[in-house]
Order: C-alpha cells, then sequence, then structure tokens
C-alpha cells in the first residue's frame, strides 16, 4: 500500500509521494540513529504523533482509537508492536481515546502524564484497571519515556487544567510540541528557540469562527485566551522562535489541530505565505491523512535554552 500524503502549503518536499512517483523512505531504509516523526493524524477528531528513536517507538497523545493508529502505523513502515510509551499533552478524549485502554494494559504500554491530570485519571471509572496495572507514569519535570530521549514538560493554560507542551532533545535533534493553548507565553517562545521540528497548534480563523454557529460560550472559551491558537497567533509565535533561532531551525514547522469548522487551508496558507522565508518550511497536517517520516539524524545536541524556562505555572 502507498503511504497517504499530507497535504503541504507549499508543494517543496521531494520525499512526499508525487505524481513522479518518488516515496519517502521506508523503515528499514532508514538510520537506527535518526530522531523521526511522523503526525498521524491532527484536528478535532483526534491526535496523535508518532516519535521513533533508536529502534523504539512512542505516541505523543492517543486521541485516535488503537484500530486506526494501527492502520497508519503500517502506511508509515511502523507498527503498534513498536510502541513502548504514550505520553499525552492532557486527558481531553482527543487527546486520549479510553478505547486505548485494554491494548494498554494487554500489551503492557505505560501512560505518561503530569502529577496535575493523575487525579483527574483516577476520577474515570474506565482507566481503574490502567491505574491498578502499574502503568500510569507521573511526571513534574523532565523524564524519559524512551531511553536517551529527554522530555521537559511546559504547562500552558488550557481550560481548567491545562495542557502541557513538550521540548523533546536528543543527541540527533529537537521537537518542540504544543497544542490546545490558548496564547502563546515567553517561556515557550524561549523553550523552543532552536529547535530542529516545530509542531504548533493553528486552530481557528477568527472570522469563521465569530461567523460560526457555535454557541457565544464556545467562542469565548476558544478565543479566550485558555482555549486554542489562531492562524495569527500561530504565525507570530513560529516568527518569534524562528528569529531567535539558529539558521535553519526549525528546519520544520507542523501546523496542527486545524479546526474543520472555523479554518481552511485556504486561510492558514493565506497567513503564511506573508513570510517567504517561513513558507517553504510549513506543513499543514490533516485530519485523516498522516504525514511523512520527518528525520532528524544531525548527531549533535542542539543548543538548549537557558534553564528558567522550565519553570512551572502560567
Amino acid at each position: 500500500m502507498k503511504p497517504e500524503q499530507t497535504i503541504p502549503l507549499f508543494d517543496h518536499t521531494p520525499d512526499l509521494q508525487t505524481a513522479g512517483g518518488m516515496t519517502e523512505p521506508t523503515r528499514s531504509q532508514t538510520s537506527h540513529d535518526t530522531l523521526d516523526l511522523c503526525v498521524l493524524g491532527s484536528g478535532s477528531g483526534g491526535n496523535c504523533t508518532v516519535i521513533q528513536y533508536q529502534n523504539q517507538a512512542m505516541l505523543l497523545d492517543a486521541g485516535l482509537g488503537p484500530v486506526t493508529i494501527s492502520r497508519r502505523l503500517g502506511q508509515a513502515k511502523s507498527s503498534l508492536q513498536q510502541i513502548k510509551a504514550i505520553v499525552i499533552t492532557h486527558l481531553d478524549q482527543d487527546h486520549f481515546r479510553p478505547t486505548w485502554i485494554k491494548t494498554m494494559v494487554g500489551w503492557g504500554i505505560p501512560l505518561y502524564l503530569h502529577a496535575w491530570h493523575v487525579t483527574d485519571l483516577k476520577r474515570q471509572r474506565h482507566a481503574l484497571p490502567l491505574i491498578t496495572s502499574g502503568l500510569v507514569r507521573e511526571f513534574t519535570e523532565k523524564f524519559n519515556p524512551l531511553p536517551n530521549l529527554d522530555f521537559h514538560p511546559i504547562h500552558l493554560r488550557h481550560d481548567r487544567q491545562g495542557t502541557f507542551g513538550y521540548r523533546i532533545d536528543s543527541n540527533h535533534g529537537s521537537i518542540g510540541f504544543a497544542t490546545d493553548l490558548g496564547h502563546v507565553p515567553d517561556k515557550l517562545i524561549q523553550s523552543f528557540t532552536n529547535v530542529d521540528i516545530l509542531a504548533l497548534e493553528a486552530n481557528y480563523d477568527p472570522r469563521l469562527q465569530q461567523a460560526s454557529t457555535r454557541p457565544e460560550h464556545l467562542k469565548r472559551r476558544i478565543m479566550g485566551g485558555a482555549g486554542h491558537l489562531s492562524n495569527e497567533q500561530a504565525f507570530e509565535a513560529v516568527k518569534r522562535i524562528d528569529r531567535r533561532s539558529a539558521d535553519g531551525q526549525p528546519a520544520h514547522v507542523l501546523l496542527l489541530h486545524r479546526s474543520q469548522q472555523c479554518n481552511s487551508e485556504e486561510k492558514v496558507r493565506e497567513v503564511f505565505a506573508r513570510d517567504p522565508a517561513i513558507f517553504p518550511r510549513v506543513t499543514l497536517t490533516q485530519q485523516r491523512r498522516r504525514t511523512r517520516w520527518f528525520k532528524l539524524n544531525t548527531t549533535r545536541k542542539a543548543p538548549h535554552p537557558v534553564s528558567e524556562q522550565m519553570s512551572f505555572g502560567f
């Protein structure tokens, strides 16, 4: 089966499947020492990203069910059997589906979540088998869901409990990942400086949001500073990170969690095309299609921002 394609904002990526017949490398053709990322799906219907490092793989969010994820992993020349951990940003069902619990318990896959979210997990009856199996891993600071892969959590405002973004560091590159945040704090800009892959939410267009039939309280929640990022907010954040970073970083900008009702590919393109230096690096992820593999084999540890960026709170 040929891999499904993402739809990049600008068709500049040679290893996407193209009319000329070029395909992305299979997993067996890749170096064992690369840091690889593939967004399996992103949007209001569910979010899931697979990260592979040194022959092991993990999921970042599991908002699509095991059957869907298994199919998309297969299309990406990977498999559910390779998954050694699941890290979540928060407990909304589009980021962690309860249908995963049976699979996680059966295969012994641990769930990593911040201590602030553990109390809410324990209140959910369906989570009891996961909790009693000892597979829940709490974190409050840096942790390692895979060997030699450092996750630095950043607390971000989103609804009541908030969500967590992550700076992910390895000896072969770094990733900045944040979604479901109502605004972009300075600490996130600092933390994501000099990452190689930047994955950031671009959820809605303000005019489409205001014109939608959604209830007013939902519009206020989304646009009120503790909901989601607009295209403009995401664009400004990417520009700030780009200007603070070394040349060539971030090499890839992945836009996550686009609203089907209150956004469009055209609206996102219109905003990001304003910067001709950033635009060729941008890929808009999709709800029903995975991206290609984004690969890093820089064989060096990316420069890390100042340590104070890792403080918690808002």
